[in-house]
């Protein structure tokens, strides 16, 4: 029996593609991509002269028919530009339309943008609601806080540089002392990670680059942070690991789920005492 095969190719950084995926995409008849020009960089890099066959938003419809007939007679595998495909992609579309003929879908795991900031975050990530791309209007932006407020868990998104202010003036004109995750470029060369209110990330992001993918964190006080006594003992800790004020605050920050500036201030408030 034929198989797709959902391969997971890298978010940024070529070398985090697997062993695995390498072969499966060398061993396809077809590779279905989501933008064959960004497919192809991946393919050049590791040797595969596998064809391709785009598959996106615009020709989704009108390609089904065509790959289904590949499909009944040879192996194939669907990617994405980045990531996972099917998740925020129309990937999903191909394999709805295979559920009726006798094709195995064949998942090979890979890199996930969500996954990959979620680990960084200082907050509990247990549970969590992705909502894909970020809604582009205001009102759509408001009822997405409003619907996933009263879960209690982080929100992930994923935003364009083009965008990002503007859904940051709105979260801040709704939530401004929010915490907020942000990533952007992950595993690239200029990889970014901010943790702060979304006011400071308004602040922050004058002039914003690459792919951003945010996480919400749950309301404050869902979300509990380190007492008084445990803050000041951290910064005592660091002070003898870390050397200076900046770099001080940057690792309470991660490990408190602290604001940049409130780290800052905390540390410059904190009277360290000298090793005799």
């Amino acid at each position: 029996m034929p198989s797709l095969y959902i391969v997971g190719t890298p978010i940024g950084n070529l070398s985090d593609i697997s062993e695995r995926a390498i072969q499966t995409l060398r061993e396809s008849h077809t590779i279905v991509a989501e933008d064959t020009r960004i497919t192809g960089k991946l393919l050049s890099r590791f040797g595969i002269k596998t064809p391709m066959v785009s598959f996106n938003k615009d020709n989704a419809e009108k390609r089904i028919p065509s790959l289904i007939k590949i499909l009944k007679e040879h192996d194939m595998s669907l990617v994405t530009d980045a990531g996972t495909p099917g998740i925020s992609d129309p990937g999903f579309e191909l394999i709805r339309s295979l559920r009726s003929h006798a094709v195995d879908i064949i998942p090979i795991p890979g890199p996930s943008a969500v996954t990959t900031a979620l680990s960084t975050a200082p907050f509990s990530t247990d549970s969590f609601y992705f909502a894909g791309f970020a809604p582009r209007k205001k009102k759509d932006i408001l009822q997405l806080v409003a619907k996933t407020r009263p879960l209690k868990v982080p929100v992930v998104l994923f935003e364009s540089p083009k965008r990002i202010i503007n859904l940051l003036k709105i979260l801040s004109e709704e939530t401004p002392e929010q915490e907020v995750l942000i990533m952007r470029e992950m595993t690239k060369m200029y990889e970014e990670r901010f943790i702060g209110t979304v006011k400071e990330a308004l602040d922050f992001f004058q002039k914003p680059r690459g792919e951003f993918t945010i996480v919400l964190a749950p309301s404050p006080e869902d979300n509990p942070r380190l007492t008084d006594i445990e803050i000041s003992d951290t910064i005592k800790r660091l002070s003898k690991e870390v050397s200076g004020t900046r770099e001080l605050a940057r690792h309470l920050s991660e490990l408190s789920g602290l604001s940049n500036s409130e780290a800052y201030r905390r540390v410059l408030d904190t009277p360290l005492s000298e090793e005799p």
